[in-house]
């Protein structure tokens, strides 16, 4: 079950969490990419790929796993809502945010991917 931390699934920040995740996600890519695309980072290949595609790929897998956490903990929080009957309206309210929750790590999660489709179809500097 979640505890009642910063990020827990029913405060504001943990609703906004997936979606932090999304653009700082984001933010890193383009970042990484226009720094080393610009010659200020080399760009060796490593086991067939450019090592910007494996950084890449690196802070895909850390994003996904960062969205996977919010949403498990989100789906826990919503099911510990869910049973809680000695207090109704706040009940309603955390299996709401919980839920919100929940749908923006699905959200995030297909953004993210939408984020590096292009790093696994296109070169890293193309």
């Amino acid at each position: 079950m979640s505890g009642p931390g910063p990020l827990s699934p029913w405060r504001l920040t943990g609703i906004a969490a997936p979606m932090a995740v999304w653009a700082l996600h984001l933010v890193l890519v383009y970042s990484l990419q226009g720094v080393t695309c610009g010659g200020h980072l080399p760009n060796p290949r490593v086991a067939g790929l450019e090592a910007l595609t494996w950084w890449l790929l690196l802070l895909t897998a850390a994003a996904f796993a960062a969205l996977a956490w919010t949403g498990v903990r989100a789906w826990q929080a919503r099911r510990a809502a869910a049973a809680d009957r000695s207090r109704p309206a706040a009940a309603a309210r955390r299996r709401f945010s919980s839920s919100v929750a929940l749908a923006l790590s699905v959200l995030a999660a297909v953004a993210v991917l939408f984020t590096t489709l292009p790093v696994l179809l296109l070169p890293g500097c193309a």
